[in-house]
């Protein structure tokens, strides 16, 4: 015949609930909410990785590529080839560029270097 089970039956083997403390409730969110933070903030630091640099078209390689010199506060730091097709520019040019994951995300004409005035562009 089939029959209810009672609470002492259905307790055997099981343990009784346990309960927080406010302070080990406070500790468990605390501790959540830190890992979350720390997880969201490596993901944006690692996604917004782009810099910036000043760039002169140093040549145009046959019509395909074209090869920036980087320079980082007057300093030639590295070069950089970009597709042709990607890029409005002469040799020559100068450009405010921002790179990132090794690819020119924007890029603008400047007519000349951060800093530097149009009387002081030409002097030797």
């Amino acid at each position: 015949m089939l029959g209810f089970i009672s609470d002492s039956e259905a307790s055997v083997g099981m343990t009784a609930p346990q309960t927080l403390s406010r302070r080990g409730i406070v500790c468990t969110l605390g501790t959540i909410a830190g890992t979350s933070v720390a997880l969201s903030t490596g993901v944006a630091a690692t996604t917004a990785e782009a810099s910036q640099y000043v760039a002169v078209v140093d040549r145009i390689v046959d019509g395909e590529f074209v090869v920036l010199l980087l320079e980082d506060d007057g300093e030639l730091v590295d070069q950089h080839i970009e597709p042709a097709s990607e890029m409005d520019v002469e040799e020559g040019d100068l450009l405010q560029v921002v790179l990132k994951d090794d690819a020119v995300l924007t890029y603008q004409h400047i007519s000349s270097r951060p800093g530097e005035s149009a009387d002081t562009k030409h002097r030797c």
